[in-house]
């Protein structure tokens, strides 16, 4: 059943007025009519399965037949600090990051960041990357989109506010493992509190930026002795994450 995102929906009478994009990719993209039946879902975990009821050029009209709140999220929060870099690398990451049940992500510019983004152009990638997540959530069941915070500084990505989540730092030149780090936390803290983990550019992060990072609390782990690219370094380890701690497997 097509899946649409309407944050803050208006019910009147068990009716839900539609416009703007959504209304746009039902009528004209899907080509739905009246009496076929769609799912709404708010951002905020509620769920709505829905009859069509009318149509004009700008509006769709749909009938709620049966409400829910529930969610596809992951059992615990899972926060992925992202350095900026090149190409459409990050939309990918972002797709899969929400199909991986990933909370949200912060965009950060680190020394060695390729890509740079300003005015305008910070504006309109950030509108990019949101209409991914959106669009990720709707084929993957979610129904609180993963959140696409603003790009900030290093600095400003190490002084984020995690809680009490395990703060980890990917570094190739960690002299533990990942999987050594894994096993020496406490799993129940893990499940209630979260991980809050940070991957950096192609060219990785300076020795000076990991060593400001320890000072805010990340530990550095690696992924072993292969260097790997950057959208295959998050994935793996936000699999690794899910897999010991949170909903995969």
């Amino acid at each position: 059943m097509p899946r649409f995102f309407i944050p803050r929906p208006v019910i009147n009478q068990q009716e839900i007025a539609i416009s703007g994009s959504e209304a746009h990719h039902m009528q004209h993209v899907l080509r739905l009519k009246r009496g076929d039946q769609v799912t709404i879902f708010d951002g905020t975990g509620n769920s709505y399965e829905c009859e069509i009821m009318a149509q004009n050029r700008q509006t769709v009209t749909v009938r709620i037949l049966e409400s829910s709140q529930h969610t596809h999220e992951s059992a615990w929060p899972l926060i992925m600090g992202q350095s900026l870099i090149k190409g459409d690398k990050m939309d990918f990451i972002i797709q899969k990051a929400t199909e991986m049940g990933v909370s949200s992500i912060i965009p950060f510019v680190s020394s060695r960041s390729v890509s740079r983004l300003e005015g305008p152009r910070i504006e309109k990638r950030l509108s990019r990357w949101r209409r991914i997540a959106v669009e990720s959530s709707k084929q993957c069941g979610r129904v609180i989109p993963l959140r696409v915070e603003r790009v900030v500084s290093f600095h400003d990505i190490l002084q984020w506010p995690g809680g009490r989540a395990v703060r980890i730092i990917l570094w190739e030149k960690a002299k533990d493992p990942l999987k050594s780090l894994l096993r020496g936390t406490a799993t129940d803290h893990i499940r209630l509190h979260g991980a809050f983990f940070l991957v950096g550019p192609e060219g990785g992060f300076s020795d000076a930026e990991v060593k400001q990072a320890e000072k805010a609390h990340f530990k550095p782990a690696s992924l072993g002795s292969r260097i790997l690219r950057v959208e295959t370094a998050s994935l793996s380890l936000i699999s690794i994450l899910q897999f010991e701690w949170g909903d995969m497997g």
